[in-house]
Parts: structure tokens; sequence; C-alpha cells
């Protein structure tokens, strides 16, 4: 019985609901007093758990003789009451999206100090991937594919952040740091042109991402760190170094999709 309250405390229902709910279900239509003296409750607390229940449909109530009787709905009624808050969130994630925008116009109040974030591990990784993904625009890389290959942590939804990126459909200009320059091992991706720099020339094991206001930067060759800058003035600075780096490179191997 302890397992069943604990499933449904974990459903949504408070533990005091939970208690009310089974003693309900052992008894079939009982009165108030029966249910409280089952589920261990004082007969005031009972009478309200049983108004809530009432109102999430768990609980349905007669009037026999001249006793109010109350009786359980089926345990199915739950999975409604899921689906229910399912939706509920779903709309609640939509109107957030619609607001995002004017609340990051808040945050990012330009002269304002540069933001930094640190992340770290997986879930630092993914918190960037989905923070990337929602700004607009041209991106700038320099990535050792080699050291993020390496990576399982890194490689493991990459497939899926890579998805994402091709749907955008955005120009992407990338510098790759590799041992073995073969670009038929990096993923193809709309609108990219990559150039090959040979690492024994450039020992970089550091990723470097400009897109927008916001500069990524990524450490793992020996434990995954995510640095976040959000800085109109910085992004443009690396902006400027990586087309005064990608100058330099016209004679290194090269694709353009």
């Amino acid at each position: 019985m302890d397992e069943l309250l604990q499933e449904l405390i974990h459903l949504g229902l408070s533990e005091k609901e939970a208690a009310v709910y089974l003693a309900s279900l052992e008894l079939g239509p009982a009165p108030v007093q029966d249910i409280a003296h089952r589920a261990k409750v004082n007969r005031a607390t009972t009478y309200v758990m049983i108004e809530s229940l009432l109102g999430r449909g768990l609980i349905s109530a007669f009037v026999k003789g001249k006793k109010r009787y109350y009786a359980p709905e089926t345990p199915e009624r739950l999975l409604a009451i899921l689906r229910l808050q399912k939706r509920e969130i779903e709309e609640k994630e939509n109107e957030l999206a619609k607001t995002l925008p004017m609340l990051l116009a808040l945050f990012n109040v330009e002269g304002a100090k540069p933001q930094i974030r640190y992340l770290e591990g997986p879930e630092g990784i993914q918190t960037v991937r989905e923070m990337f993904s929602k700004l607009d625009g041209e991106f700038l890389q320099i990535v050792p594919i080699e050291d993020v290959n390496a990576m399982k942590e890194l490689v493991e939804g990459r497939g899926e952040h890579l998805q994402r990126i091709r749907s955008q459909n955005a120009s992407h200009r990338a510098l790759l740091v590799m041992d073995k320059p073969n670009l038929d091992e990096v993923p193809a991706v709309p609108n990219a042109e990559v150039r090959v720099l040979p690492a024994e020339k450039f020992p970089i094991h550091a990723e470097i991402t400009v897109r927008g206001n916001h500069v990524f930067l990524y450490s793992f060759k020996s434990a995954i760190l995510s640095v976040i800058i959000i800085s109109k003035e910085i992004a443009d600075t690396v902006r400027a170094l990586f087309n005064l780096a990608w100058e330099g490179t016209g004679g290194y191997p090269s694709r353009k999709s």
C-alpha cells in the first residue's frame, strides 16, 4: 500500500489526497467517517481531500437515505488527468516560446557588462546546444574535430543537434583542426564551407563558436567545460579574428556545400 501511495504522490496527488483515494478504492461507496478511518486522516481534513478529489474527477458523491456517500471513480481516470496536465504544460511551453524573445531582450541589455555562464559535463553540452539552436543567422567555428569525435559524451545527441542545424539552413563556416585531414569524416551541413587546418601546425584543443552576440567556448581535452559569453563587442572581435584566420587558409583542403 505504501508503494501505491508513493506512486499516486508521484503522479501529483498530495499525501492525504492519495491516502483518501486509496481508502475509497478499498471501501467502495462509503460515508466520510469510514473513509477517514481507513485513510487514517481526521474527518475534517478528509472532507477537504474529498472536495479536491471530486474536482479532479477521482471521486463522485451521491445521497442514499439521509446519508451522503462517496464512491471512487476508475483509476483509469488518472490517465486522463495526466493527459490534461501534459496539454497544459505544452500550452505553457508555447506561451513561453512567444514571450522568451522579449525576456531575453531584457536580459541582454545593450551596454551591460558581458554575461558569462559556465556549464560542466554532458548536461552542460545539452544546455548549450539547445541555446545555440534558438539563435539565428550565420555561425563560425574552430573545431578540433578529432578531439570531439573521441569524446563519447559529445558524440551522443550530436545527430539530433545536427538535424536542427540543417533545418535552419543557416550559413556556416568552420576551420577544422585535424591530424589526418579527411573531409569525408566530417558531417555535411547545408550552406556550409569548411577548411582543414593541420593539427601539427595549429595544436588547438578547444572549440570556439560565434553566433549573433554569443560566443561558445568548449574545453574537453581532460573534462567537458562549456563557457558562454554574451557580448556584442566580444562576439564581433572573435568574428573578426575568425575572418582573419579564414583569409589565411586559402591553400588548405576545403569543402563547400
